[in-house]
């Protein structure tokens, strides 16, 4: 049965929505198995509502919750969803990290990482009921505090795990790390128009179809099959 031809929608930040070359984490693989994607993840998108747009500038970027709400009702196959890095600060971690509830039923605090993760995860499974959901982490990447990420991260799959939504874990599992400088100058870019020597955060395309791709496909496939 497979991927093939399969609606899959996408929520996130850049590592989904694809940057300034519009190749992300899903490109390849519904390019591979002729999928209908409807991408609706924007660059700079956060899991708190607010913060890191009015810090960059970028107003008119929705946050990840924001996202769904305003995405169609129209139930996909699948759904693949990031959110972490541009959260990933020690403002954030120390003053609002908030907890995971024992609550299905919503009302939590959208002004904490925990709170709004769970909300998003409420809006995905309320809205599209039947659609297969996976989250994706980050690969560990040397522009943000590692201790910030590592905290991120781990409540994160937290929250999944209080879901039911399977994780790929591309942090502590990838295998790609930009914190190693010859990953980071082969994998990543600063502009269109060199695909290599970037920061560490945005992958080229040759990086997004080595490592991500294949997990991805690997677990999109597995919770189909289960």
């Amino acid at each position: 049965m497979g991927l093939r031809d399969k609606t899959i929608y996408g929520f996130g930040d850049s590592l989904i929505a694809g940057h300034l070359i519009q190749v992300g984490m899903l490109h390849h693989i519904v390019e591979r198995n002729h999928m209908k994607f409807s991408n609706f993840a924007q660059n700079g998108a956060t899991v708190i509502p607010g913060d890191f747009q009015k810090m960059s500038g970028l107003i008119d970027t929705y946050h990840i919750g924001r996202q769904i709400e305003l995405a169609p009702t129209e139930v996909p196959d699948y759904i693949c969803f990031n959110g972490m890095t541009n959260d990933a600060f020690q403002i954030i971690t120390e003053h609002q990290l908030g907890e995971v509830s024992d609550s299905y039923d919503g009302g939590y605090d959208l002004t904490t990482f925990s709170g709004a993760f769970e909300n998003i995860c409420l809006l995905l499974r309320n809205k599209y009921r039947d659609s297969h959901i996976i989250y994706v982490t980050p690969h560990r990447m040397p522009i943000r505090s590692m201790k910030s990420q590592k905290i991120l991260c781990q409540r994160a799959m937290e929250v999944c795990e209080k879901w039911s939504i399977p994780v790929v874990d591309m942090f502590h599992e990838g295998e790609i790390n930009t914190c190693i400088e010859g990953m980071r100058d082969r994998y990543t870019y600063f502009t269109e128009l060199r695909m290599d020597g970037g920061d560490g955060m945005h992958l080229n395309a040759e990086g997004y179809i080595r490592w991500y791709a294949p997990k991805i496909e690997a677990e999109l496939l597995r919770i189909t099959e289960r």
